[in-house]
């Protein structure tokens, strides 16, 4: 096992953090979007929002920072393309659309092919998590990220996945947790979130995903789910809702074909016009919490 005591190991640790800062200096915040399961719809919050903001005229970023099933390249259209190194050797993000700088560790896998963290015999099983820590982080903090008003991150599911980044992150940080209105979503959030504060990890607040559906027919809108009372929750954990975002089939479509959602918020479906309002409430959000210097 590694020892996270020993002088080597701690040094080690600093530069890489040091190297993470260095890669961030450019950028205005970062915005990890976590839940405690999979499932959920997190990625698909995570892209759908990065192309709401750049819509807004940001400079936007995503990294997927799920090392075993990377999907962000898959939504966008992105897959097969070749990693890309400059020539001071530092990886460049994969241009995406609307500007969208992207970097992910699918670029790096041969076809379907998943990334093999404890060879043939699993001989690594004990140091699994270690070298999953330090691919994410060579990811992060190797990458020239250009100047950027927002960074995402798209978390894997789990309750640590959250406070093992944030170690290399810098303080202008604060995450947005996704939730389906069920009580076994919710019941994984719990886990996250007192995870997070545990570390130390500022959160902004809740995004109910698929939380309800329109009739094709009559236009009433429903609960997709049976009711639960994610409001109370909410409550309970301290944290706003920041937006409910509603099933809406163009969301799976686009993403099935690689492209960059086509119904924005001029379009005015409920889906677009809340993922709309959830860009423009962080903004507001960050406006505030840094006159507060607490993101």
């Amino acid at each position: 096992m590694l020892d996270p005591t020993a002088p080597a190991q701690v040094e080690d640790a600093e530069r890489g953090r040091l190297r993470v800062a260095r890669a961030l200096e450019g950028v205005r915040r970062v915005l990890p979007v976590m839940s405690g399961k999979g499932g959920v719809g997190k990625s698909a919050v995570a892209v759908n929002l990065a192309a709401t903001l750049a819509d807004l005229g940001e400079r936007v970023g995503v990294l997927d920072a799920d090392l075993h099933g990377p999907s962000v390249a898959k939504m966008w259209g992105l897959r097969g393309q070749p990693v890309r190194v400059g020539p001071d050797e530092r990886l460049r993000p994969v241009p995406g659309p609307m500007g969208i700088a992207v970097q992910s560790l699918d670029f790096f896998l041969e076809g379907n092919r998943a990334p093999d963290w404890d060879g043939a015999r699993a001989a690594g099983a004990t140091l699994r998590s270690a070298m999953e820590e330090a691919a994410l982080a060579d990811l992060l903090g190797r990458t020239a990220w250009p100047e950027l008003d927002t960074l995402l991150v798209d978390l894997p599911p789990g309750a640590d996945r959250l406070p093992a980044l944030a170690r290399w992150l810098p303080t202008r940080t604060a995450s947005l947790v996704v939730t389906l209105p069920t009580e076994v979503s919710l019941l994984a959030v719990e886990r996250a979130i007192g995870r997070a504060r545990e570390a130390g990890c500022p959160l902004i607040g809740l995004v109910e995903n698929l939380a309800s559906v329109h009739c094709a027919k009559c236009g009433a809108e429903g609960p997709l789910y049976p009711e639960t009372d994610v409001e109370r929750f909410a409550e309970d954990q301290g944290l706003p809702i920041v937006a409910r975002i509603p099933f809406d089939p163009g969301l799976a479509r686009a993403a099935d074909a690689g492209l960059p959602w086509p119904d924005r918020a001029d379009s005015g479906t409920t889906a677009a016009r809340a993922l709309l309002g959830l860009a423009e409430r962080l903004e507001t959000l960050h406006h505030e919490a840094l006159e507060q210097e607490a993101w």
